[in-house]
């Protein structure tokens, strides 16, 4: 009687590289999918002139309502550049890049203004994540993407 779906003990345990690949990619666009949400909506919030968004710009931070406009517009385009970057890697990973610029200048910002750490929390877990796209772009960029 042959047993069928048993593999005998000495052979080795492979690992299915297709499925961790699979998983991989559509982990890495679930996240710059999320990413490039926030982003076009936090860019949309500057550029209307919200106002708390201009409170915080101006009076919390000591910056002015220009630069304000100025980082609405990176945060839009690059929140677009995710976007596109579904299709082209190499755009996610300037996009992500940018983002992870903004995030780190963002925490510096929250600690420069004694709001301390807590408040920095938010743009820490924006940086991993934008560290996470380009991460994952820089070795889909050279090679093309096998799953859609």
């Amino acid at each position: 009687m042959k047993l069928t779906g048993l593999r005998k003990l000495t052979e080795p345990i492979s690992t299915n590289r297709g499925a961790l690949a699979l998983a991989w990619t559509w982990t890495t666009r679930t996240i710059q999918i999320l990413l490039a949400a926030a982003y076009v909506m936090f860019g949309v919030l500057k550029l209307s002139a919200h106002a708390l968004q201009t409170e915080v710009f101006t009076s919390t931070y000591g910056y002015s309502v220009t630069f304000m406009y100025i980082i609405g517009a990176i945060e839009l385009v690059a929140g677009i550049g995710l976007i596109i970057g579904l299709w082209q890697p190499r755009t996610a990973l300037i996009s992500a890049g940018i983002i992870g610029m903004i995030m780190a200048s963002a925490m510096l910002t929250h600690i420069r203004s004694d709001e301390g750490m807590r408040t920095s929390l938010l743009p820490l877990i924006f940086l991993l994540m934008a560290l996470f796209v380009i991460i994952s772009n820089s070795r889909g960029v050279e090679r093309k993407r096998e799953y859609i």
